[in-house]
């Protein structure tokens, strides 16, 4: 239920063999970074194929691990349709990669499979409208970069956000998608807000209302992201163990069907899994909502994350080579303020023993370079996880919101154990540079202005 199904996949690449004999590549295994144009030809860039109005609610590429990624659409017309990849030289099309088969699901989703990437390269693609041989319309042209090599290290530039509401602008957004310095993309979770959809039909039209607005489809093509969910993206602090399984069953599905990420077989609901970009930095993508169990919280053994996800994520963070590891942790773990424990039982404080167990373990491993990234608050802030204790020399960045209402509790959130907070609505800039060790953060508002900086060495 949670996302393409494995007769779904096996019946894409079905098709994928059947377009093959007729010359389109199934989307799988590129071998070698795929081909560049035949006998030399010159390569025919897209902005020679006629845009079209069948892709709604734009394209992205999300889940870059390794060699790989996936693109996605939503496609509503009705020709055969492929993928085409282009390497780029600065804004020069130097290598063609495809064409791969893009076959809709139902509602017309399409995940499209690549691997054979070059590490560290950027890349360009679209989805293509064919009429035998002849490319006849295309959707935006989107960009991603693969992750760089294994044993690379350099500078990346990692923007993030959480918290967009429908019902507020999203010039953040549109900000961030005019920068052309970004690696990747993290969507923290609270990317849509669901609570009136209890359907399928429900949520596939609420994503419609919210994804096609013009500036989140401009930041999902410009460059590869990451993403995790929060609680809105089902209904507000819903409780994993109570709702209602038809009603689970619908947002999960509608999720994966919105988000270029790959099911992991035999696990089609997991949404946690890690990324490498070189030496320089681990992306662990954390579920923080649909494995916790509330009603272990009065137990000795509470369940926040569910011992398989926290087994993982210990074993990755201990044996990761990268300088820095990021969590993406949808609800911060951070020791909040007095004021704001009337309802912990939401967030990591209300897990005390699972949330003591990893802080310490983080602390006693001697594991450098974590930085907890979250949202769910309405509100940015750069903190102490904790002011004593496990997690007193670990920090976490709050991100967001990219389009909500300002948290009346920001001016609880004071030094020393908060070195800023902030109810503006932001998008969040990570640099992170191996050599220095340091990871300088950056928030910017509404009208592109880095309005407040700090580095610091996690």
């Amino acid at each position: 239920m949670g996302g393409p199904t494995r007769r779904d996949f096996v019946k894409g690449v079905t098709a994928g063999a059947t377009l093959a004999a007729c010359g389109v590549k199934p989307a799988i295994d590129v071998p070698d970074g795929g081909e560049p144009a035949p006998d030399g030809a010159p390569i025919a860039p897209p902005e020679t194929v006629p845009e079209v109005a069948h892709f709604e609610l734009g394209i992205t590429a999300g889940d870059l691990v390794g060699d790989r990624a996936v693109l996605w659409t939503r496609y509503d017309g009705a020709a055969p349709l492929v993928t085409l990849v282009w390497r780029m030289a600065g804004d020069a099309y130097v290598e063609e990669l495809g064409p791969f088969a893009a076959v809709p699901a139902a509602g017309g989703f399409v995940h499209v499979p690549i691997a054979g990437l070059r590490a560290g390269e950027r890349y360009r693609y679209a989805f293509v409208e064919t009429a035998g041989d002849a490319r006849v319309g295309r959707s935006i042209i989107g960009r991603f970069r693969a992750p760089i090599a294994p044993d690379a290290s350099e500078v990346l530039t990692f923007g993030a956000v959480s918290c967009t509401d429908e019902s507020r602008p999203l010039d953040v957004l549109a900000r961030a998608a005019e920068r052309d310095d970004l690696d990747a993309f993290l969507f923290l979770g609270d990317n849509a807000y669901c609570e009136s959809c209890t359907t399928l039909d429900d949520y596939h039209a609420f994503y419609t209302r919210h994804f096609r607005r013009p500036e989140a489809v401009a930041i999902r093509a410009r460059t590869g992201s990451y993403m995790t969910w929060d609680d809105h993206e089902v209904d507000n602090d819903w409780n994993p163990e109570t709702i209602e399984p038809a009603r689970l069953d619908a947002a999960f599905q509608s999720f994966f069907e919105h988000a270029a990420i790959a099911p992991v077989p035999g696990a089609e609901r997991r949404i946690w899994r890690s990324a490498r970009w070189g030496r320089t930095a681990e992306v662990f993508v954390l579920d923080c909502r649909s494995e916790r169990r509330p009603s272990t919280i009065l137990s000795g053994s509470p369940e926040y994350l569910s011992p398989e996800q926290l087994a993982w994520l210990k074993a990755g963070l201990r044996d990761s080579p990268a300088v820095f590891k990021i969590i993406m942790n949808s609800v911060p773990i951070t020791d909040m303020p007095l004021l704001w424990d009337a309802y912990p039982t939401d967030r990591w404080e209300g897990y005390a023993a699972q949330r003591r167990e990893l802080l310490q373990f983080i602390d006693d491993s001697a594991i450098r370079g974590v930085i907890w990234i979250s949202g769910d608050f309405h509100l940015a802030f750069i903190a102490n996880v904790a002011t004593s204790g496990p997690g007193a020399n670990q920090r976490e960045l709050l991100c967001g919101p990219g389009a909500q209402e300002a948290n009346p509790l920001t001016w609880t959130l004071q030094p020393p154990q908060f070195s800023f907070a902030t109810d503006t609505n932001n998008y969040t800039l990570l640099k992170l540079d191996p050599a220095s060790r340091a990871v300088t953060v950056s928030y910017v508002d509404a009208a592109g202005t880095a309005f407040y900086s700090e580095s610091y060495v996690p």
